[in-house]
Order: structure tokens, then sequence, then C-alpha cells
């Protein structure tokens, strides 16, 4: 039975009728992962290499890091797209209808942990960024709300 319980040493009782055939079951899932990803990728590399070009423009430190914190966020959702690229390409191309009978040699093989960590690391870059983008830019509201003759604290 699909019960996430091996009962058999081959792991056979496990693929059955109930159990999933594919990573992604649902069309609609596999077409829409793969145009987020695709556009992920492509949008945030036109975004890198914008900003990247435009680094040596930046005049003051304020402006410098700005850049270099969307620079990271759009590396980071660069590789959130990677990600989804690659479920999509490996549930279409490798495991077809066969999910089911390489489920455990592909949860526990290499390039699943690859791009589990890929996964892992995009977020958190995106996450690291934003939150550092969220400070840069409330710190330049705080500035501009001091009146002319205040002192920081």
């Amino acid at each position: 039975t699909c019960n996430g319980k091996f009962d058999c040493f081959d792991m056979s009782d496990e693929c059955n009728l109930e159990c999933s055939k594919q990573i992604l079951e649902n069309l609609a899932l596999k077409v829409s992962s793969f145009i987020i990803g695709g556009l992920a990728v492509v949008a945030n590399l036109i975004v890198m290499v914008k900003n990247v070009g435009s680094l040596k423009h930046c005049r003051t430190s304020v402006a410098l890091a700005n850049k270099s914190l969307i620079i990271l966020i759009s590396l980071g959702d660069f590789l959130v797209g990677c990600y989804l690229l690659v479920i999509v390409i490996y549930d279409a191309a490798i495991f077809k209808k066969d999910y089911c009978k390489s489920q455990i040699e592909w949860l526990t093989s290499f390039q699943c942990s690859t791009i589990g960590v890929v996964s892992t690391i995009g977020s958190q870059i995106s996450l690291f960024a934003m939150a550092g983008l969220s400070t840069l830019r409330l710190n330049g509201i705080q500035g501009s709300l001091r009146g002319p003759g205040e002192v920081n604290n």
C-alpha cells in the first residue's frame, strides 16, 4: 500500500495506482512551472546584466548598496527559476510516467540534493537581500523625516 512505509525490501509496495507517477501530476502545474521558471531565469538574467553594467555609474555608497542588493535579489530569484526548470525538465524528460519506480533513487541522488541546495541558497539570498534593501530604504525614509538641524541618535 502507498502509506510511506516500505514493507518490501525493494520498496515495490509503494508503487501502486494510489502513488504519484510523476513529480508534477497536473498539466497546468507543469506548464505554469515551466513558464514561471523560464521567465524568472530570463528576466533576472536581464536585471543582473543591466545592473552590473551600471554599477560603475553609482556616485554614492547608498546607490551602490541599492544596486548591489537588487543584483543579489535577481541572483536569488534566478537560482529559484533554475530549480523550477530542472524539476519540470526532470519530470517531463527523465521520469515521464515512471517517477514512482525511481522515487527513492531520485530523492537520495546527488542531482536531487544539488538542486535542493540551489533552491535553498536562492531563497536565502533573496531573503537576505530583501532585508538589506528594506533596511536601506527605511534608513532613507527616516533621514528624510528629520529636520534640517537634527542629528542622528
